[in-house]
């Protein structure tokens, strides 16, 4: 019997490594799709591709869409603003153009987006939370988003499902380590007030979700892939500070953040609490439902 073939965008990326090596312990027969394939060789049993054309076989059963440059790697000037969104939009629209010249019709699409979509909340009293029918705001982060899933929705033929991903904790990469490495020094603990939103989710429910997503019947298109718990950066520091064992005394002002990053400085002191609702009512358990578990999980 063939196994199920996955294509996976955004391969040698932080969540498309680790989906590779949790999609091929599930059996499932993989191909990722990256520029920089050479150095993700330790897979000599999967199929890598720079480009589309290089595909070997029409059998595609799903697709994982999660090319798109770091939006954290560099600060926000028009140049960059232009290349993280080309970075998602175009590869997007390339894949789908590709598929529908080729025929290929997958089971199920899985493409990418953010929580960033519902933006920030201007009075910053954050007392909702943002399910999947909330609107977008006219930020770059909200607009970024908005035109990578429009690529994505525009092609009606495809069986579409977007991820609204929050901040992605792992212990091998991605933001955490960048996170923990003041509270690991006793510096710094908060950002800001440390009032504001922090919206994650555990690595390994991401992995599990989007195979859950890939292979359930469901008639929601939209999903938000982020922890059901609410928590504030404050909270994640004392969190993180007990587990590490630390006491750092100092927080890192606003006005600090805002000098640094400017525009980009919304990603850490402003934001909206967003809920899980659709993940949730379509049956999926998350393995690491609260910061305490995840924490205790990736800092053991």
């Amino acid at each position: 019997m063939l196994k199920e073939r996955v294509l996976i965008t955004g391969a040698s990326g932080f969540i498309g490594t680790r989906l590779i090596e949790y999609l091929l312990s599930q059996d499932y027969a993989v191909i990722g799709l990256s520029r920089q394939k050479n150095l993700v060789s330790r897979h000599p049993d999967m199929q890598w591709i720079s480009q589309l054309d290089e595909l070997k076989s029409d059998q595609i059963d799903y697709v994982i869409n999660l090319a798109g440059e770091s939006i954290g790697k560099a600060r926000w000037t028009d140049a960059r603003k232009q290349q993280l969104i080309r970075s998602r939009v175009k590869t997007t629209e390339n894949l789908y153009g590709y598929l529908a010249q080729r025929r290929i019709v997958p089971k199920c699409i899985i493409s990418g987006s953010a929580v960033g979509y519902y933006g920030i909340d201007a009075d910053e009293k954050w007392q909702n939370a943002c399910t999947e029918e909330s609107n977008p705001q006219t930020i770059f982060q909200s607009e970024l988003c908005q035109q990578w899933e429009k690529a994505a929705q525009q092609f009606t033929d495809q069986n579409t499902k977007i991820i609204r991903l929050g901040i992605v904790l792992s212990a091998k990469g991605g933001i955490l380590p960048q996170m923990l490495r003041p509270i690991r020094l006793n510096l710094a603990g908060k950002i800001g007030h440390g009032r504001q939103p922090l919206v994650w989710v555990h690595i390994q429910d991401v992995l599990r979700a989007i195979e859950f997503l890939m292979t359930q019947p469901l008639e929601a298109k939209v999903f938000n892939l982020t922890a059901p718990e609410r928590d504030s950066q404050s909270e994640f520091a004392a969190l993180a500070a007990h587990q590490l064992k630390k006491q750092p005394l100092l927080s890192v002002p606003a006005w600090a953040m805002k000098l640094m990053l400017g525009e980009q400085s919304q990603l850490v002191l402003n934001g909206q609490y967003v809920k899980p609702r659709a993940l949730q009512n379509a049956g999926f358990e998350f393995k690491f439902p609260t910061l305490k578990e995840a924490l205790a999980d990736l800092l053991s």
